[in-house]
């Protein structure tokens, strides 16, 4: 019998949280035992998802003192980074959508979970569309040697431009062997929106366009519960790469 892998989530409240729960909730090898939404805390998952999930929100990773499992984090980074910290430190291994880490951030947690041999999936879209649209965009750059990058959101993502723009920026500005600053990216926070990426290519006389857009959050819930499911075998290393996650190696 496979032992199911207990989670932990992290912005339960928050729309993609909601999501991204829910499968976990339902998937059959995973258990999740604890849930965290500083706004909501002393809340009870079945009034903020309007499921029958019984379990009491909590208001930080402090108040849930289980031995193991696996923290998801889909938050702010200001109180993410914090906790990302803690949860290694217990030897946690970690699933993260949160984005707007800076770059010393990033260093301090790949030092903590290499210190700790814990596994870490760091990603800024789990959806299979926007990798997908990655790899033609590497494609496309052998050819084309000009491009921009644009973004849409809803307007209470806090952070912009995106991490998936800025990683698609970063991804051209290494083709190219340019600097990264030498993309531009523009970005839109309007109401009604929820995640969309296009990547421009323009060469004499015509025009390619690469284009994502997300209708809907469970539309990350896939890539999440695969993470979930590999985080472990990457014990000591940050993983930043969907390809990796999605391979069935």
């Amino acid at each position: 019998m496979t032992t199911s892998i207990p989670v932990v989530l992290a912005g339960a409240s928050g729309k993609t949280g909601r999501e991204v729960g829910k499968a976990i909730y339902h998937a059959d090898d995973m258990n999740l035992i604890g849930a965290i939404a500083q706004r909501h805390a002393g809340s009870m998952l079945t009034d903020l998802w309007a499921e029958p999930v019984p379990i009491v929100v909590k208001e930080s990773l402090a108040q849930i003192q289980d031995p193991y499992a696996v923290l998801v984090d889909f938050t702010e980074h200001q109180s993410s980074y914090q906790r990302i910290c803690e949860a290694v430190s217990r030897g946690w291994d970690i699933v993260v959508g949160t984005t707007g880490f800076t770059s010393e951030e990033r260093e301090s947690i790949t030092q903590l979970v290499a210190r700790y041999q814990v596994g870490a999936v760091l990603i800024a879209n789990f959806s299979l569309g926007a990798w997908v649209m990655e790899q033609l965009a590497k494609q496309a750059s052998q050819y084309f040697k000009k491009a921009e990058v644009l973004e849409a959101h809803a307007d209470t993502k806090k952070d912009k431009p995106s991490g998936t723009a800025k990683r698609m920026a970063q991804l051209l500005a290494d083709s190219w062997d340019t600097p990264v600053d030498a993309i531009p990216v523009h970005a839109l926070r309007l109401p009604g929106m929820v995640a969309h990426q296009a990547v421009v290519f323009g060469a004499s006389g015509q025009i390619l366009t690469l284009r994502h857009d997300v209708h809907d959050r469970s539309a990350y819930a896939a890539g999440v519960l695969a993470a979930i499911r590999k985080v472990r075998s990457f014990s000591g290393h940050v993983v930043q790469d969907f390809g990796r996650i999605m391979d069935p190696d």
